[in-house]
């Protein structure tokens, strides 16, 4: 028995386990695809949602920054300097 008969029956028995192998993985990975690709339909829905509720305070916001920009600006540098102390006393 020469050497590359030897070499060849072991390469074609661990031949069969690795092909195996490599099939279950191919079908793992299709399961996680899937898997992946139903939370984030999931997931922008749920920001679709939020989006969609949070959108009137938006707008709020949005118009009271608009109508008095001065009285923003007082709030937001209160607010910085009130954090600002906090976390400073932490």
């Amino acid at each position: 028995m020469n050497t590359h008969q030897l070499f060849g029956r072991w390469a074609d028995s661990a031949r069969e386990p690795i092909e195996g192998a490599r099939q279950a993985f191919g079908d793992v990975s299709k399961q996680a695809q899937r898997g992946f690709e139903d939370m984030s339909r999931t997931a922008r829905g749920a920001v679709d949602d939020v989006q969609d509720a949070i959108d009137p305070y938006r707008r709020t916001l949005e118009d009271a920054i608009v109508s008095h920009p001065v009285k923003a600006v007082g709030v937001s540098l209160a607010v910085g300097v009130l954090l600002g102390w906090l976390i400073k006393r932490s």
